[in-house]
């Protein structure tokens, strides 16, 4: 009894890890057409800060909905959270952009913008888009 137990125990495991497995690679897989979408999105940001972060974000949010995740950006963001190379900087740039969208009167310079950018992009390649 305590053998046939253990092996249906065994067995129940290895069933979850290839799911998860399963489900994690199902994420990995990007379109060429989604990779040309957010390529020429990228391509085309606001030359002004404020808009040019806005729009990054929006292009974050929907490449991890194209690898999967759902919820709001953060829910996604905390799914994902291990595949980031920096995490911190992720976030960073994310609540740059919750500032400008929630705060009167934000100034943001050019030198700010660019290091949110930068991680935002670095976000989605990490992701495997190649911007």
């Amino acid at each position: 009894m305590t053998e046939t137990y253990i092996t249906i125990v065994i067995l129940g495991a290895l069933i979850l890890m290839g799911l998860a497995f399963w489900t994690q690679s199902k994420r990995r897989k990007i379109s060429k057409n989604n990779q040309k979408r957010l390529k020429n999105h990228w391509e085309n940001l606001p030359n002004d800060p404020k808009n040019s972060i806005l729009e990054a974000d929006k292009i974050l949010d929907e490449g991890l909905k194209i690898k999967g995740y759902k919820g709001s950006l953060g829910e996604k963001l905390k799914q994902a959270g291990g595949l980031f190379s920096n995490e911190n900087n992720v976030w960073a740039a994310h609540k740059q952009r919750n500032r400008i969208a929630h705060e009167l009167n934000i100034k943001i310079s050019e030198k700010e913008a660019k290091i949110a950018l930068g991680q935002f992009k670095q976000a989605l390649n990490d992701l495997g888009f190649k911007l």
